[in-house]
């Protein structure tokens, strides 16, 4: 059993219950009650953040209002300057630093750089000598380390504030003895080793830790046994959420997949016509048929949005990358679809995009509003100063050439970033960072107007995912059952298979991800290897081990439905025949977690809909076609049948 602290509370509001209003009351109210307290409020975006302390009466007084870099960079600032915490640094990044120094893969770039350091520390360039050099730490703001100055990304930020605490306890007591109230946006976004900090900062103490989300929207990311763990020790109160966004109708199917008492909704909004699912043989043709009703059509296929405005490259090259992932904070698609330059959740996207606003400008006559851009945004674009009529003359000029080069056909990212490092008053600092970086490299070989394409895109989208519900509602949606096989994993067509026989909800599906995870990790350590990845070698000296642990699996499973809904065809023929080829799909976990991100893409792309919602589903993919019109006519839907 998972002891609950009382001072932790999670608060779980789901799309378009005016969560962010309800912050926003919490921190005004907060603020008057308590002025002589302190309050701090983490959001994951700037735009959040600007939310928030748009309306506070004292901005700057008793509450501090940021995204979790950004107090993360100001609270550490005094401590990366402590010897003992710079000596920590060193002890945890002693292998990346020895590593980078003997360049085994002899990277140019390494060896330049090594060059460089050599002659300003010495020769022969050592950790001791590295080591001997920094007397402080820093955050890069990037998601590059600056291995040898103690600069770190973004990602070790967060890790390494949180090794501290763990090793210098007093950090924590900084931490709790500072805030009285701790507010967090968006816990389903945050990362363990965040949520392990504030957790372990005010465990013991007077200082409450209160976070909001939606665990709906955790769609592509699942958490960590650590974090889920960290999550279980909070306190989840049985309340009514006003729903501000949907109609009635569309609320009451929202609250019948939800499936679950301690969170239903009711509707502020008028009543309109009930959200209708179109079984049909010819999904394409009723695509068609329904976008002549204007709708946002939400699809799974990320690759199906981006090909349709001429960007899957970009798309696919941003994926490849570790920090926009499908299982990361700001997965690529997101990444993408961003509408405002300065809220892109990556810094050479955001300076593209950037620039393509500066265009925009320029091509409207608006010079003076592309100088206040610059000015206001140095860190970004490197505007040296322009102070003389002549200063603006140059650059002017140097925009002339930016833009040209933009502007030729095939162009790629490269040559734009190549052309943007040999200007004078517009340099930006990270330029060359990303010409170097083989995180980077990839990406930088996709064509310039791909970026320009999916910039345009964004101005007036048509299509969307179906897991994009943190941008704002519409009045009708049209949601495309899909499944995909690859990576996401999203088994739609299973989801509807399966629950007309097996009620669901979203503590249900966890509780048996977490019990199927376990039984199938602890067969795999039985028999010493994934027998996915087994070849005939592997298998033959190990196939008692695989039957034995078949066998155990499925009994230890005999009660369970969903189980036997999943899995029990996949057992049964190995069983019978017990050879390599069917060891092969025993096992595999993506069964249910494919099934978990269908049946949370299901809700949260529902979510998006005011006043019409529908619904196709491809009807050749349906096993039991009456038992899931049975089970949808259940969960509110009009159900029609299309030929």
């Amino acid at each position: 059993m998972v002891e609950r602290v009382s001072n932790l509370r999670k608060i779980d509001a789901p799309a378009g219950s005016g969560k962010s209003t309800e912050i926003k009351l919490r921190v005004r109210e907060w603020a008057d009650q308590h002025p002589n307290d302190k309050m701090l409020c983490i959001t994951y975006t700037n735009r959040a953040a600007d939310g928030l302390t748009e309306d506070l009466p004292a901005p700057g007084g008793n509450v501090d209002v940021s995204t979790i870099h950004s107090f993360l960079s100001a609270f550490a600032k005094p401590l990366f300057a402590v010897p003992e915490i710079v000596s920590l640094y060193f002890e945890t990044y002693r292998d990346a630093i020895e590593a980078r120094i003997s360049n085994v893969e002899a990277k140019v770039h390494i060896d330049e750089s090594n060059v460089a350091y050599a002659e300003r520390l010495g020769e022969p360039l050592t950790f001791d000598l590295i080591r001997s050099s920094a007397k402080s730490l820093f955050y890069t703001e990037s998601p590059f380390n600056s291995l040898y100055k103690g600069g770190l990304s973004h990602d070790d930020l967060l890790s390494f504030v949180n090794l501290c605490g763990k090793q210098f306890p007093a950090v924590y007591r900084r931490l709790s003895g500072k805030y009285q109230q701790i507010v967090i946006d968006e816990y389903q976004d945050t990362s363990a080793e965040v949520l392990d900090l504030f957790v372990s900062a005010v465990e013991g103490t007077s200082t409450s830790l209160h976070l909001y989300g939606d665990r709906m929207q955790q769609i592509y990311q699942p958490g960590s046994r650590r974090l889920k763990l960290l999550l279980d020790r909070f306190d989840v109160e049985s309340r009514v959420v006003i729903n501000y966004r949907s109609s009635p109708e569309i609320v009451n199917v929202l609250n019948n997949i939800y499936n679950d008492r301690l969170l239903l909704q009711t509707s502020s909004s008028q009543t309109h016509r009930a959200p209708r699912i179109h079984f049909t043989a010819d999904p394409v043709a009723l695509e068609l048929e329904l976008s002549k009703e204007s709708p946002l059509i939400l699809n799974v296929h990320n690759s199906t949005i981006f090909g349709s405005v001429g960007a899957g490259q970009l798309l696919k090259a941003l994926q490849k990358m570790p920090e926009h992932s499908f299982n990361s904070r700001y997965p690529a698609v997101a990444v993408l679809t961003e509408r405002s330059w300065d809220r892109v959740n990556n810094p050479l996207l955001s300076l593209l995009y950037g620039l393509l606003h500066i265009e925009a400008q320029f091509a409207v006559g608006a010079y003076g509003n592309a100088i206040q851009i610059l000015k206001k945004y140095p860190a970004v674009f490197g505007m040296a100063s322009v102070t003389l009529h002549a200063d603006k003359g140059r650059l002017r000029n140097e925009f002339d050439e930016l833009f040209s080069v933009m502007r030729t056909e095939e162009v790629s990212i490269r040559s734009v970033l190549e052309k943007l490092a040999s200007l004078g008053h517009l340099k930006p600092g990270e330029a060359q960072g990303y010409l170097d970086s083989d995180l980077y490299s990839e990406l930088l070989e996709v064509q310039f107007a791909e970026v320009r394409n999916t910039y345009g895109f964004n101005q007036d989208p048509k299509r969307s995912t179906q897991h994009g519900v943190k941008g704002e509602g519409h009045s009708k949606v049209l949601f495309v059952a899909e499944t995909s096989k690859s990576t996401p994993l999203v088994h739609i067509d299973r989801l509807f298979n399966v629950w007309p026989h097996v009620p669901l909800n979203l503590a249900f599906l966890e509780d048996f991800e977490d019990q199927v995870s376990s039984a199938f990790t602890e067969a795999t350590a039985a028999i010493g290897m994934e027998t996915g990845k087994m070849r005939l070698a592997d298998f033959t000296p190990v196939s008692t081990v695989v039957t034995m642990e078949a066998q155990r699996v499925l009994a230890s499973f005999s009660d369970s439905r969903l189980f036997q809904e999943l899995y029990a065809e996949v057992f049964s023929v190995y069983l019978s025949r017990e050879n390599l080829t069917n060891a092969k799909n025993l096992f595999k976990l993506s069964t249910v977690t494919g099934l978990l991100a269908a049946y949370r893409l299901f809700y949260v792309g529902c979510s998006r809909a005011k006043r019409h919602l529908d619904v196709i589903v491809n009807s050749e993919n349906i096993v039991d076609v009456e038992a899931t019109k049975s089970k949808f006519r259940e969960l509110g839907f009009d159900v029609a049948v299309e030929g």
